[in-house]
């Protein structure tokens, strides 16, 4: 038995009728196709941090804050719990996995206001609250001056915020455009406490391809459909600074002698100096009122 039909078996999916396809593309993790005599299923192993102590925790809460989401009514491919656990992980030949329902659609399709909707939904279901803003710092120094500099200026902001439990990692490749049209969340592993506004502006930074007005029409989305305030105040792109840099320090330090680390690494740096060259340009078209 293959370890496959081993995840298969541990989750109750069914008997594979069809050889598991890998599905290529996942920087983080891999992804299989499955289909069983049950339906089809996609069964991911989990890699990147996955021997963290905090990993699995990390992954349970975010599986926590998933189904409540999906529960809601946020478009999502329906979570498969392991049976007998209801946990999201089930270690099979030493690997951590887990699965979902199989959702076909187009990946990395839609528009930045469509984002800015999807993401002003799960934050309606996400126990808004206001607490102490969570810390979203990231040191620069290593990567030069500009980059210190936008540490700097987006590192202050007030003592509360908004707070909801969310997607935290709405980019592109973690949406899928299903057949009937609907723009869906996927990737749910950081799922937890943030920032609402914070969030917004990282999806929308993140959908705009660096255009200025598309980033103020999501921006501006956003508000008009939850009712939430956008300051035009630098502390609302910290959280995108802090996950950008993250990402950067991971691979310069884990990936930097391969061939994709090296690309990932000019990538972010690229679009961290971007950010820091218009962040002004940025905030200016922020200052609109959204009623």
């Amino acid at each position: 038995m293959t370890v496959i039909e081993r995840v298969a078996q541990r989750f109750g999916l069914g008997r594979l009728i069809a050889d598991p396809v890998r599905v290529p593309g996942g920087l983080s993790n891999e992804l299989w196709r499955l289909v069983t005599q049950d339906g089809v299923f996609a069964v991911k192993r989990m890699v990147v941090n996955a021997d963290r102590p905090d990993f699995i925790g990390n992954v349970e809460g975010a599986f926590e804050v998933e189904r409540r989401a999906g529960a809601a009514g946020v478009p999502m491919p329906p979570p498969v719990a392991v049976p007998g656990t209801g946990r999201a992980l089930a270690e099979v030949d030493g690997s951590l996995f887990r699965v979902h329902r199989w959702v076909d659609g187009q990946p990395v399709v839609g528009s930045a206001q469509e984002a800015a909707g999807l993401v002003a939904g799960i934050h309606a279901v996400g126990d808004p609250r206001w607490e102490v803003l969570p810390s979203a710092g990231w040191t620069a120094d290593r990567w030069g001056e500009d980059l210190a500099e936008l540490a700097r200026r987006v590192g202050s902001g007030p003592e509360r915020v908004l707070v909801v439990d969310s997607h935290r990692d709405l980019d592109r490749k973690n949406t899928l455009r299903s057949a009937d049209g609907v723009l869906m969340a996927l990737d749910w592993d950081a799922a937890g406490p943030v920032s609402a506004v914070q969030e917004a502006v990282s999806v929308a930074l993140d959908w705009s391809d660096d255009d200025p007005t598309v980033f103020a029409e999501a921006v501006r989305r956003y508000g008009q459909q939850s009712g939430a305030r956008v300051p035009a105040q630098p502390w609302v792109f910290a959280g995108w600074v802090a996950a950008q840099g993250g990402w950067l320090d991971y691979n310069a330090m884990h990936r930097g002698d391969s061939a994709v680390g090296t690309a990932e690494v000019a990538g972010t740096l690229t679009r961290l100096r971007k950010l820091a060259a218009s962040l002004d340009t940025m905030l200016a078209g922020m200052a609109f009122d959204v009623r």
